[in-house]
This record gives C-alpha cells, structure tokens and sequence, in this order.
C-alpha cells in the first residue's frame, strides 16, 4: 500500500516509517524540519534506537522509504496517512493540539478522497470529533479516521513494532476498518501465509472498537504502567524506615501470577515523554467531564515525592548540606537503550542538587548532546571517571550496561568521600563496598560488608 506518515521524523513517525517500509509498503516520512529529513535521507538517524539505522538503510536502498517537507505532494497518492505529531502537555495537564490542529487543516486541502487518516500521535477523547468537523467544514467529507495508538517502547521500538501484543483500531467506518486490516495483514492471523524476510509476529490479536476506547486503552495504558512504578516505590520508602529489603519483597510479589515483574523495580521514578504526560492528559480529561481522578493524581504525587526522597537522600549522603559539594551523575536519558532526556528525571534531580549548592559533573554513553541542551551549565565529562574525579557522591540516575560493568577500585580511588547511591538497584553492592565504596541504594539498608 501507500503510505504517509506525518511527523516522520520524530519518534513515534520514524519508528512507524521504517516498519511499514519493511514490511512492503511504500512509505513517504513527511516533517517540518529540513534538517532533520537530509540526514535521515542519507541513512542516518539522530534518534538512538537500537537498530533503527540498519532498518532505515535496507528501506532505502530498496526504495520503500522517502522523505520529505512537502506535506501536499507527500500526500498526494497515499492511501492511508499516519499523524504521529507531538502532544505535548500545558500547564494545566492538557494536551496542546497545535501540531495536530495544523495537520488536520491541511491534509483536508491536500488528501484524496477516500484516503484513511490513522492517528499514531496520543490525543484526548474528543479530539477526532474535532478533526471530523474540520474536514467537514473544509469540505474533505469523504475522508476517514482511524485512532490507532503505538504501544513502542524506546530502546526496544523497532522489536516492539515487528513482535506487537496487540494492534488497536479505532473507528465507526468499515471502509477504515478494511484498510487497516489490509495495511497490517502480515501480523494477523487470516494472512499468516504471507511471506516477509524479516521476523515478525504472527496471529497478532486485532482489537476492533471505537475512536473513544481506542484512545482510552493508550492512555489506561500508560496510566497502568505508571502506577505500578509509584506503588513499588511506595514500598521501597516503607521498606527503607522498617528495615526490610525490597529487593526480597519485590521476588516474592513477582511470583504472583496475578502481579508478575513488569515495571516493579524501584529507583527514582518514572520520566520519559510519555508516562507523566498521559497521566496528566487522563486526569485533565475526566476533570473537565465531572469526574475526579483521584487515584491518578496520587499516583503523580508519589512520582513526584520520589524525586524530592531521591535529593534529600543526596542531601544526607553529604553530610546534611549540598553547598560546595561535587556529585557526579551517571546517567541521563530517562532509560538505558535511548538518547531521549525529555522529562528524564536525571535532569530535574541535577537542577534541584545545583540549586541547592552543589556542582555537578554528568555523563551518559549516548545522550550527553540532548542533556547539554537542557543543562547548559552542568560540566559534562567524557568518562564515568572523569565524574568521579573527587567527587563527594557517585549518584547512579540510569543502568547503562556500561555502568554495571566499571572498574569500582578505579571508581573509589578518584572519589574525595566514598559514597554511592544506586538509584536504580543496580550495582553489584559487594563489588562496590570491596572498592572501598559505601554503597547506598533504594529500599534496602546500606550494605557494610
């Protein structure tokens, strides 16, 4: 089929881009930035996603994937047009549509008839009504919409998108429905004789339903995810003050068939661009229809008392203050397998220790770039031990593979005050304390020996 993605540079597009071109589409990734399309056209991707380039490269080379700023000649003879645009948050918790506003406006001057519009891009309840009125308005009234929401998680989004748990459609039209089914028939069961020289998924389930659910099973989605994250920290604060191991209690919780592991490790909270914002989205959107969501909000709260428990844990590892004390932070993308630090939580943890009288020396293995952006001030260093080099505390923020494996003696012999705190839970604490370490983590005591 032809296929238009809208915003296919960013994120959620570019990942959305390669996968159809991979799976035999022919696919034309459409965005606003110049720059950012001439790189992407050469093979390159200043996305870190692993294997996103690899992929990027074969579509190219087998002429499946183009890119380009021309939204009406990108358009031109597509069948199905994905908007995978930005949504990002206001003040208040709701989600700014500008980015889609203005796409909907022009793809009702530029799309065929007949063409099915699949948004890929998270959007409230609502909003397709709003998209259906402006095409109606501009007179596009033989355009169909599809809410089709990605469940990619970054460092893992390209095995995400080839070996999905469920794909989810989301509209009133038939006509929409069969598109959709025929654009993603090599992942369902009814198709599974067609053959693809790349590994995928098959006999994925289809989940059929309104525009209304589809966008509620994203953001219930999200908001499952991220209370997980809250609670198990919850546990790990109680953990900390009765003297127990969270490490223990997490084993014998995952062993519940009922619960599992999934997004039960305790560290510093949840960041990235999508848990926070989609919370924040949920909540606003039951708001302004009468309906409080309590357990949402709380469940931010907590994230966020995470933070502040993460600081004044920094606070008491130096000696009570914070001023004139170096740290040094290892680790900001907000997870290991990316360079995104949109709402890393590294990032809001080093501003708080800089306001409150401390130097800071960061480093990260591919997100040192994006970070300097946002933290202009902060030294960046080349290595882990160049972080350390007397330093008053070693602060673990994210669980690189690179970080697992340092050379601790090495670690503790640049440090002014031996001290580390495991943000993640991830160190080998004998190895650490052998360096000469006294190592501090979450929800466990301090291990002496």
């Amino acid at each position: 089929m032809k296929v238009t993605v809208i915003g296919g540079a960013g994120y959620v597009g570019l990942v959305t881009a390669v996968g159809l071109a991979r799976l035999g589409h022919d696919v034309v990734g459409v965005d606003i930035n110049q720059q950012v399309v001439d790189l992407l056209s050469t093979g390159k991707s200043p996305i870190h996603e692993d294997g996103l380039e690899e992929v990027l490269t074969k579509v190219l080379a087998d002429s499946r994937l183009r890119f380009t700023t021309d939204i009406a000649g990108g358009v031109a003879e597509a069948q199905v047009v994905f908007v995978a645009v930005g949504t990002p948050p206001h003040v208040d918790g709701s989600p700014d549509l500008t980015a889609l506003r203005s796409v909907t406006a022009n793809l009702a001057r530029t799309v065929a008839p007949g063409t099915v519009v699949a948004i890929k891009s998270t959007i409230p309840v609502g909003a397709v009504s709003e998209m259906h009125d402006t095409f109606n308005t501009l007179g596009a009234t033989d355009i169909e919409i599809a809410s089709n929401p990605e469940f990619l998680s970054e460092g893992s989004a390209i095995r995400d998108f080839f070996h999905p748990s469920r794909i989810v459609v989301g509209t009133t039209s038939e006509r929409a429905r069969a598109v959709m089914r025929e654009l993603y028939a090599p992942f369902l069961e009814e198709a599974s004789h067609i053959q693809l020289d790349v590994d995928i998924s098959r006999s994925v389930p289809l989940v059929e339903t309104s525009a209304e659910s589809a966008q509620i099973i994203k953001y219930a989605a999200n908001a499952f995810l991220a209370t997980r994250v809250s609670f198990v920290n919850e546990i790990a604060g109680i953990c900390e003050r009765l003297g127990a191991d969270v490490t223990d209690v997490v084993e014998g919780l995952s062993m519940d068939p009922r619960i599992g592991r999934g997004y039960l490790s305790p560290g510093i909270g949840f960041g990235g661009p999508c848990l926070e914002k989609d919370l924040q989205a949920l909540s606003y959107s039951a708001a302004i229809h009468g309906y409080q969501a309590n357990f949402l909000e709380a469940t931010l709260r907590r994230n966020d008392d995470q933070i502040n428990h993460v600081v004044n844990r920094a606070i008491a590892l130096c000696g009570g203050s914070l001023s004139g004390k170096r740290i040094a932070v290892l680790g900001l993308a907000f997870k290991p397998g990316t360079n995104d630090v949109r709402t890393s939580l590294s990032v809001r943890i080093i501003d708080r220790l800089q306001n409150l009288g401390a130097s800071v020396a960061m480093h990260d293995p591919v997100a040192m770039e994006e970070a300097q952006v946002l933290l202009p001030g902060v030294e960046a260093v080349p290595t882990p031990y160049a972080a350390a080099d007397n330093a008053d505390l070693v602060m673990l923020l994210t669980d690189w593979p690179e970080y697992l494996a340092l050379d601790w003696s090495r670690m503790s012999a640049n440090l002014r005050s031996k001290v580390i705190f495991d943000g993640r839970n991830a160190l080998d604490a004998r190895a650490c304390i052998a360096a000469g370490l006294r190592y501090h983590s979450v929800g466990r005591a301090p291990v002496q020996s």
